[in-house]
């Protein structure tokens, strides 16, 4: 399945909808403004909370918690010293991240090597836009869940980044 994002680029409430080829919201993504562990919330298209998404505020790595609506737990930690790519496994579901971040260029893949989903940055247009492209609709909720985390960790490199510059 083909699906896409559209987010503001400068919302206090960080907003982000997942659409499907017919633009119809498939997923909506929803940060606090302000809050100590960086929650965020994840709908459904009849607005059903799907996940929780939580960081921890210190710790070693970036470690965050997605609660799923059913009471499963994830957590996801990144590695510290990959020269060449982002390798972050996700213990839980037996998945992997491999590729670029920075770029928005990666797949997540299972313990057999195979491809769950795949997700590119869109570069010519008007709002923040991401391609996802979906293997296994199945484990739908759980891979835009896993997207949403990764994308929270890609923006918090970038304005660590900025901050240090």
């Amino acid at each position: 399945m083909h699906l896409h994002t559209k987010s503001k680029l400068f919302s206090i409430h960080k907003k982000m909808k997942i659409l499907n080829d017919e633009n119809k919201t498939v997923y909506e993504v929803e940060s606090k403004a302000i809050s100590i562990h960086d929650t965020t919330y994840i709908r459904d298209e009849h607005n059903r909370q799907v996940a929780v998404l939580t960081c921890k505020p210190i710790s070693m790595h970036e470690t965050h918690l997605i609660e799923m609506a059913s009471g499963e737990q994830i957590e996801i930690k990144t590695e510290l010293f990959h020269l060449m790519e982002d390798v972050i496994r996700i213990d839980a579901l037996g998945w992997e991240l491999h590729g670029d971040l920075l770029q928005h260029d990666y797949q997540l893949v299972d313990m057999n090597g195979q491809v769950i989903a795949a997700t590119h940055h869109k570069w010519v247009s008007l709002h923040d836009t991401y391609d996802i492209e979906v293997a296994d609709e199945g484990d739908m909720d759980r891979i835009i869940s896993v997207y949403v985390t990764l994308e929270k960790i890609i923006r918090s490199r970038e304005q660590r980044r900025m901050n240090h510059d």
